[in-house]
């Protein structure tokens, strides 16, 4: 239907699709979704703005019972989880809610640097977060990792009324009852996004934030492997701040489609297939992080505990810039990322982030690692990009993303 009522967007679209089936993409933020996810968009379900129990469109009862799906599988999805909401359209505006449910403006946050791996919506000057708070941010040591006395220190110091535990680039894992104890010493409330994590947390991979934290956000297309959104959990006390500062507070409407989406998505990690594809992408980070450090690649914390890992290009006479750029020319998606203390600027940087969801997603496993990791050092040596491209079509012909054919 879209090819002969309007063939310029299927162009684009049929564009898109023959590129993502071409290219390896280790972009940890990236994953492929299943074909169950992507039905979900077949039809928009219409929307609905409601705060909960008042419908401002007739019509909504479908809609209604497809929030309910998608609420009721978060809670069972993220054990300990007492209160969710589930209409944010994305992380950041998932995050603008929780930090309006229990904030004033001016209002103090400590969290995670955006050089140590945070993320944009924690405090950056020129996001709503930085502008509205007052942000105070906690580093990692010169290995990359997090210093939870240091942390204390400066919490003592600033008193912030917000801690945040997460990001988006990091390697390690975070310890949410470490810094559930700092936030009580200062009498704080705590916050994690793990956003980039959570299909590690759904599937144990990765220490919970339940019942640690008082807020809690995560979006769903990552590690989770749905499309766009994300989810935002408090304790129940909490809860009608939070709905109101979901709605009218900072979005109008989800979609139908949306929100069927997430239900879906929710769904998948319910089963035992899920906990096995999140023990692949462990098991591939990890190995691929072995095989560049096996191949003189300085890493970040040395390795990975998570889905992804960072390359410091320094030895390497790269920036990360130089180094996404080769990479993109072999057929390889990876993006620029800040190593801590970079001396680079943030559209430049120091290093790479590569991540495992996609390829887990197309089928490979640990002992496909060391191909990939061929073709990555080949590339950031300079070799020759047409070779290297024929080398990643072989692969992805052989690893095929699921569902993803021209139409």
């Amino acid at each position: 239907m879209l090819k002969s009522s309007d063939p310029e967007a299927h162009a684009l679209l049929e564009r898109e699709i023959a590129f993502r089936a071409s290219v390896l993409d280790l972009v940890p933020s990236d994953n492929h979704p299943s074909e169950a996810v992507l039905e979900t968009q077949r039809y928009p379900l219409f929307y609905s703005e409601n705060d909960g129990r008042n419908f401002y469109y007739p019509g909504c009862e479908t809609v209604a019972e497809v929030e309910r799906l998608a609420a009721r599988r978060a809670l069972e999805v993220f054990q300990d989880s007492e209160h969710v909401n589930v209409k944010p359209t994305d992380g950041t505006r998932a995050n603008e809610a929780a930090y309006a449910s229990v904030l004033d403006v001016g209002d103090k946050i400590l969290s995670l640097g955006l050089a140590e791996g945070g993320h944009l919506s924690h405090g950056l000057k020129w996001n709503y977060s930085g502008r509205l708070y007052q942000i105070v941010h906690y580093g990692v040591t010169r290995e990359g990792v997090l210093d939870y006395d240091e942390i204390r220190d400066l919490a003592l110091k600033h008193r912030p009324r917000l801690i945040i535990a997460g990001g988006s680039s990091c390697p390690f894992v975070f310890d949410f009852a470490a810094f559930a104890e700092i936030a009580r010493e200062v009498g704080a409330l705590l916050h994690a996004d793990i956003s980039h994590f959570a299909g590690l947390v759904a599937s144990g991979h990765h220490p919970s934030p339940f019942p640690h934290a008082d807020l809690v956000m995560t979006t769903l297309q990552k590690t989770l492997g749905g499309l766009k959104g994300a989810v935002v959990f408090c304790r129940q006390g909490m809860a009608r701040a939070l709905d109101r500062a979901v709605f009218p507070g900072v979005m109008a409407h989800a979609t139908g489609a949306d929100l069927l989406a997430k239900a879906v998505c929710l769904g998948e990690a319910l089963r035992d297939e899920f906990r096995e594809r999140m023990e692949a992408v462990v098991s591939n980070a990890r190995a691929l992080a072995a095989a560049l450090a096996a191949r003189g690649f300085d890493l970040v914390t040395g390795g990975t505990s998570t889905h992804l890992l960072i390359v410091d290009l320094r030895a390497r006479s790269l920036t990360g810039r130089e180094g996404e750029r080769l990479l993109q020319e072999a057929g390889i998606l990876a993006n620029k990322q800040l190593v801590p203390f970079d001396p680079e600027k943030p559209t430049v940087c120091s290093g790479v982030r590569l991540g495992t969801p996609c390829l887990t997603a197309r089928g490979m496993r640990s002992g496909d690692m060391e191909r990939i990791a061929e073709i990555v050092t080949a590339a950031l040596e300079g070799g020759d990009p047409e070779a290297l491209r024929a080398r990643v079509r072989e692969l992805c012909h052989e690893f095929p993303i699921p569902g993803l054919s021209p139409r």
